[in-house]
């Protein structure tokens, strides 16, 4: 495979896309393009999914024309969604059983001057796990499945999902629990007050031992403040940073990772005794 730089080939999209009239249709900040040994793979993200099918036919002809000079383009075209309403249907029943199935949730999205019903069914599974924040009944169940499908459509690269083909999407067990705990929002808080002050900071650093122990950001998941929140009778606790690591998406894994060592060199910008005081732990 020839190797091309990743402005010429991002030059080569952005010349076709205006040509067709389509340049103002994409998101460049979220669109990314990233080499590997198979190809480069674009992610190429529109604002408003009316452009999709014109801009997926552009993007092939781009493919095309890369290929022939030998280099190998890995494309995923996708539109940018917002959640416009969520209202409830009712349970799923199917006929001769007595008891629901699930709940169902019909949902609007729209991205742009393009709309697009979706279905969204909750497990009873699902509905048990998440029974400690249901106090608010269905409107709470309905800000749930909203923020469902919120984090559904934040998740990008060739594992997006597209509601136009997929308009189906079911809240199970697994994704009521990453709903009920939101591991990631949990995470982020810690990271924030591990290193929200001079003496917080100093608090957190004291916990580190050994060169460089600040970077380790295994440790450092033990160093954070524990999971929290309400907890109903019988329901199993998420006790540790692990397990809540564990429940994020490898995109969030290295999206907190990322968001931990940006707030440490932030900290230590801002409070340079760190850097004197923590010198063993903080070394990279």
């Amino acid at each position: 495979m020839r190797v091309m730089a990743e402005k010429d080939i991002n030059q080569l999209l952005r010349e076709r896309l205006e040509q067709a009239g389509l340049l103002g249709c994409l998101d460049e900040k979220r669109s990314s393009l990233f080499p590997t040994p198979e190809g480069v793979l674009a992610d190429i993200v529109l604002k408003d999914a009316s452009a999709l099918e014109s801009a997926q036919k552009v993007v092939e002809q781009a493919e095309r024309e890369l290929e022939q000079k030998g280099v190998w383009l890995l494309p995923t075209v996708r539109a940018l969604w917002g959640v416009k309403n969520v209202e409830g249907v009712g349970g799923i029943y199917q006929y001769g059983l007595p008891e629901a199935l699930g709940i169902l949730f019909r949902a609007l999205l729209q991205s742009g001057g393009r709309t697009q019903e979706v279905w969204v069914s909750v497990a009873p599974s699902a509905f048990q796990v998440l029974k400690p924040l249901l106090a608010g009944g269905e409107d709470a169940l309905r800000n749930i499945v909203r923020d469902f499908l919120g984090h559904q459509l934040s998740i990008g690269g060739a594992g997006y999902w597209d509601p136009i083909r997929h308009p189906h999407q079911e809240l199970d067990e697994g994704a009521a629990r990453y709903m009920r705990w939101r591991p990631y929002e949990q995470l982020k808080r810690s990271v924030d007050h591990a290193l929200g002050s001079l003496e917080d900071a100093r608090r957190f650093l004291k916990c580190f031992s050994g060169t460089g122990g600040a970077h380790d950001f295994n440790a450092v998941l033990g160093k954070l403040a524990g999971p929290g929140g309400a907890i109903a009778r019988g329901e199993q606790f998420q006790t540790s940073n692990y397990q809540l690591y564990e429940l994020l998406l490898d995109i969030e894994k290295k999206e907190l990772e990322t968001y931990y060592l940006q707030r440490l060199a932030e900290a230590r910008k801002k409070w340079s005794e760190l850097d004197r005081d923590f010198a063993q732990v903080l070394a990279a």
